[in-house]
């Protein structure tokens, strides 16, 4: 489906992630986050639902098609553009990646990918939004993987230096005036500097990331048309933050099958022509 709003009027996403659902038929906890946000998508209009990552609770999920199908069967009620990346935990059991992304074939309104690459198994596309026609804004969107390739050096991945590349290449223009965003699973380094000045929500926990720096931060920096990321992984954050004038972001944890005492709901983001507006919306 294409993306598309019109005038002033503000694009809205809704992020949810880290889901965790679990093995079917689903435990309690994982039949409670999908009646949550079947609720919150009743009653509630969004323009793209994006999931960023942790759909599944790895290796509790032993049959991934079917716990995606009761999701999907939700998600599908609902006459809104779907866009998926994946996490650390989505792949450790029966499907890698490539199995995940054919799965996404069961998504009634899946959002329009551009520019699809995949290094690594990992999939970075784009999402075009138009106002009133014309492109007005870029959403990019990199599958940060799961585990580093130096298990005794650090434990979760880095962005891969050929998705960083494929970001500098793509054919969009790049400028101050632009109002484009970023998604992905797992925090960047640069989270943990933006943490020590928090605008909104709670830190409960120490950021997760990779500890090699492979320099998307700095390639944001410098393209200047990406004003925020919004990450997951870390269930007891959902802080938002300004650091060097890009805004670094946590959704808000989804599921009720995992760890952390936030309480469970989905980040809304407002993007309007000149900037981007977010609040959480809890369940």
């Amino acid at each position: 489906m294409r993306l598309e709003t019109t005038g002033q009027k503000a694009f809205k996403i809704c992020q949810l992630t880290d889901i965790h659902l679990s093995d079917t038929p689903l435990n309690e906890a994982s039949q409670k986050s999908l009646t949550a946000i079947d609720t919150m998508l009743q009653t509630n209009d969004f323009d793209l639902i994006m999931i960023t990552g942790d759909l599944l609770w790895g290796k509790q999920a032993s049959k991934p098609a079917e716990t995606l199908g009761a999701l999907y069967d939700v998600l599908n009620r609902y006459p809104v553009p779907v866009a998926i990346t994946y996490g650390n935990h989505d792949a450790e059991g029966a499907l890698n990646r490539a199995g995940l992304r054919q799965l996404e074939a069961g998504l009634a309104h899946p959002a329009d990918k551009h520019h699809a690459a995949v290094v690594d198994d990992r999939e970075s596309y784009t999402l075009e939004v138009t106002r009133d026609g014309e492109l007005a804004h870029v959403l990019y969107v990199w599958d940060s993987g799961d585990y580093s390739h130096w298990p005794a050096d650090e434990q979760y991945a880095a962005i891969e230096p050929e998705q960083i590349e494929w970001f500098t290449r793509l054919p969009y223009a790049r400028t101050q005036a632009q109002t484009d965003l970023g998604f992905l699973h797992i925090p960047l380094p640069e989270y943990t500097q933006a943490g020590q000045a928090i605008l909104t929500g709670e830190q409960g926990e120490a950021v997760c990331s990779p500890v090699t720096n492979s320099g998307l931060f700095y390639t944001l920096l410098k393209s200047q048309n990406v004003k925020a990321l919004f990450a997951g992984h870390d269930h007891d954050n959902n802080f938002t933050a300004n650091y060097r004038g890009i805004g670094l972001n946590y959704g808000n944890p989804t599921g009720y099958n995992s760890y952390g005492t936030l309480p469970r709901g989905a980040r809304v983001i407002s993007l309007l022509p000149d900037g981007y507006e977010t609040e959480i919306l809890n369940f």
